[in-house]
Order: C-alpha cells, then structure tokens, then sequence
C-alpha cells in the first residue's frame, strides 16, 4: 500500500497474509517526508528540492526480500490456525475483494474475539482502521500485537507509521528506538530512526543513524539513497555523490538513486 496526504491508502484487496506491506516543517516539507515515510511505512528518503520530492517511490531489493521473508513466516503461521479460524481469515479475504471494509472489520473484530492472544489479527486490525484512517485506533491495537509478540519487527515499523500519519513524530521515534535497541544490526529499522531523527529537525542525529544503518544489514540501495538526499539536502554534494555511487553498486539500476545521481550538478 502506498498512502500519500492526497488519497486514502488503497483497501487491501487479499488475505490477512498477503496484506503485508508495510514530519512537520513547512507543508511541503511534510508532505514529502510523510509520503516517504508512509509508503508502506518504509520509504524514508525525503528532500526539500522539487527535483528530489519527485524521485520515483521505489523498494529495493532489500526491503522486498525482508518483506517477503516476513509474507512467508506470517503464511506458515496462519497454516497453524485452527480450520474455523482460517475459515474465517478467508471470510475477511472476501469481504475485502468485495470493497466491503465495514464487513471485513466486523469478521476481523469477531476473529480476534475468538483468538484474543493471537498478534497477527491484532496486526491485520490495525492495518485495517490505519486504511480507514483511524490510526489512534491502529496504534492501540498494535500496542497490543507488540506485547503479545515483541519480537515481530514490523509491529514495531507499523505502530511507527501510524503515529507518523497522526503527526506524533516524537511518539513514532520512541517506537522505532524501541526497535532498534532490540535489533540494533537491521538497517531497516535504523533507517526509520534516521528518517523520523531528520524529519524532527535533529539533522546530525540523523546523519549518524544512517551511518549505522548502511553499515547494518541487509545491505540497502534505498537507505544509501535516503542518507544520500539528506547529505545533498545540505550541501555535502561529494558525499551525497559517494552514497548514490554505493547504492548503484549494491543494487545496479536501482531508479531513484540513478535519479538523484543524475540530479546532481557536474
């Protein structure tokens, strides 16, 4: 899902587990750190020139691989769930297909009633009220996936995007510190921390969050370019240069580090 401030995110349209995706200055600052932020709460690059807003909204292959990897884990677990349950997983799967998102709320709400320990529901109910735009909502569900499973790392991204969405950039850096204290080699989660550090104004706290982010793993074209546009974004062009070259050769034709390399003045 890719919400932007212009449209609602787009409703799921698959599974429980097939929907797993997954700043204030001035507002077109805002606008364009939240529209990184939340496109699919990992898109963390922003910029305050117009050529850098408008780079293309891209995952790299690191963040679909983790993705992925998480998409299969969440199928082998809904594998485990009794036949009713996922009878009834299958039921919201329709509901949504059908554009029906009241229906797939109340069959979401009864499933969790029925599995009240069961985080993934909670998960996919939160999912469910961000799309409707109720993200304090989603925050309190996911505060409740988060105890009931503290080691899923994309509750943690997830909770950080909806209070991004409510505007608490303080609250989701909390959320996002908590994650990278427990996982403090995963890049992608210290890329949120440099984005939401950014995106609050502390530009050196950021610089050096991205600095261990591209040390971490897995190795990611996209953070090199967000640390890229930051160093641009203040002048620091060789190094901005340095960071886009690194991310072409991570991922060779990566678009929007291409983009911002070729934004560059020779």
């Amino acid at each position: 899902m890719n919400p932007t401030p212009h449209r609602p995110p787009r409703l799921p349209r698959a599974t429980l587990f097939d929907w797993m995706r997954g700043p204030r200055r001035s507002p077109a600052y805002t606008r364009s750190l939240l529209r990184a932020l939340l496109a699919a709460l990992l898109l963390a690059g922003h910029a305050s020139a117009r050529a850098q807003a408008d780079l293309p909204l891209e995952f790299d292959h690191a963040y679909q691989t983790e993705m992925a990897a998480e998409r299969a884990a969440l199928r082998a677990r809904i594998q485990q769930w009794p036949a009713p349950l996922r009878d009834a997983n299958q039921q919201i799967a329709a509901a949504l297909r059908a554009n029906d998102v009241a229906q797939a709320l109340r069959l979401a709400e009864n499933l969790s009633q029925r599995d009240p320990g069961n985080a993934d529901v909670r998960n996919f109910l939160a999912r469910l009220q961000s799309a409707n735009g109720q993200q304090a909502a989603a925050v309190k569900l996911l505060d409740e996936a988060i105890r009931l499973d503290p080691d899923n790392r994309w509750f943690y991204v997830n909770k950080a995007g909806a209070q991004a969405e409510l505007r608490d950039l303080s609250g989701a850096l909390a959320t996002a510190r908590t994650l990278t204290a427990r996982y403090p080699q995963w890049s992608i989660g210290l890329n949120l921390e440099a984005a939401l550090l950014d995106g609050l104004g502390r530009v050196p706290q950021a610089l050096q969050a991205y600095q261990r982010a591209v040390a971490a793993t897995p190795s990611s074209a996209q953070i090199l370019t967000n640390q890229g546009l930051l160093l641009q974004r203040l002048g620091r062009e060789a190094e901005a240069r340095a960071s886009y070259e690194a991310a072409l050769r991570v991922q060779p034709g990566y678009s929007r580090a291409a983009a911002a390399l070729a934004s560059l003045p020779r």
